[in-house]
């Protein structure tokens, strides 16, 4: 494992941000470092897509696209938190750990929040069935909100029930830690190819 060059910097905080950060050295110097790195991540996922034509990677053949998808991280996601833990040709799985920065004023998890976990993961489900030169865009999508959420761990579950040679059909169900559903998800996908698969 190839060693990480570290860099030691100071920083000065306002003793109310220090204190709302832990209150002691070693909490705030973890959080900052939590942070950083967080940050930093979305910064590589941004320049992938400002700097690198805004295509997610893809791989010559459907084991190698499905590999790549695995390690790509769009900036959307790192930014909400998501976690990919599974994909395969036609099913994709991804995770949030809601915190309270993802809240609607009523205090519970935001709906755009699930819509966008369910989203992710029909989109990676989706992704997985393509050729390399190929792409797509959603023309439809629809979610139904069945309880509400404040903390719980969910998981995205989605799974292409349709894909025919242009239109697909893909489906999600959001469950929390105890399989109870959350939020179900239906999404209509159109495969695009040639010049319009371009920058896409």
């Amino acid at each position: 494992m190839a060693e990480t060059e570290t860099v030691e910097t100071t920083v000065g905080l306002p003793a109310d941000v220090y204190e709302r950060l832990g209150g002691d050295d070693e909490t705030v110097t973890a959080t900052l470092e939590t942070l950083a790195a967080d940050h930093a991540d979305l910064q590589r996922s941004i320049a992938q897509f400002t700097d690198e034509g805004g295509e997610p990677p893809k791989g010559e053949g459907q084991a190698a696209t499905i590999a790549a998808l695995a390690e790509f991280g769009p900036p959307i996601g790192q930014l909400l938190g998501f976690e990919l833990e599974d994909v395969e040709p036609g099913r994709a799985v991804i995770a949030l750990q809601p915190g309270p920065e993802h809240a609607n004023p009523m205090g519970t998890l935001h709906g755009g929040v699930l819509c966008d976990l369910g989203d992710a993961a029909m989109g990676y489900a989706y992704g997985s069935t393509l050729a390399t030169e190929e792409s797509f865009t959603t023309l439809e999508l629809d979610v139904k909100f069945l309880r509400p959420v404040w903390d719980q761990r969910l998981t995205a579950t989605a799974e292409v029930v349709h894909d025919g040679s242009t239109v697909g059909l893909v489906e999600c169900d959001v469950t929390g830690p105890d399989g109870e559903l959350v939020a179900r998800l239906e999404s209509v996908c159109m495969t695009l190819r040639d010049e319009a698969a371009d920058g896409r």
